[in-house]
């Protein structure tokens, strides 16, 4: 008897734990999203300021971790060619990456002056847009490491608590 109570107790503890592990799991996603779009940004302007290479042979060299940011990447190609405007790219990006609209807004600007300026001024540029997604990429990522430890130690407390209540 004193057996089952036992695996009944860390096994509430286990399963309350897991369900606040997945809760954490979707900031990690989305920080790894984010991480993505900055690599991809800094690529994009190495490539096209210093070798010179279009937009379209960028996209085909770089390699894509994720299959979320190399549609956005493709639809940013469209909007590019079809001249369409940043707010659509950041409704479709919103709808596609769930990643912070303040931070996709920062991506989306770049259709706005990629193409329409000079090598030297779209590299300052993009060096720009560079900088403020990692400032809010780092304000992101302490705020997730913060609610992520509350959450563990929730998750502890709670598991021990409905343990309790079970047995």
């Amino acid at each position: 008897m004193i057996w089952i109570k036992t695996a009944l107790f860390i096994g509430t503890i286990v399963t309350v734990r897991y369900i606040f592990s997945f809760v954490n799991h979707d900031g990690d996603q989305k920080i790894n999203k984010m991480k993505e779009i900055i690599n991809f940004t800094e690529y994009l302007r190495v490539y096209s300021c210093d070798m010179k290479m279009s937009f379209e042979e960028i996209y085909e060299k770089y390699n894509f971790k994720s299959n979320d940011t190399k549609m956005i990447i493709n639809s940013m190609i469209n909007f590019l060619k079809d001249k369409k405007s940043s707010k659509e790219l950041l409704v479709y990006i919103n709808n596609i990456m769930y990643t912070s609209e303040t931070f996709n807004t920062f991506f989306t600007e770049i259709i706005d002056y990629y193409g329409c300026t000079y090598s030297d001024i779209l590299d300052k540029k993009l060096n720009f847009t560079i900088e403020e997604m990692e400032k809010y990429l780092d304000e992101y990522t302490i705020k997730h490491n913060e609610k992520k430890t509350l959450n563990n130690r929730i998750s502890l407390l709670a598991g021990c608590l409905a343990a309790i209540i079970l047995v």
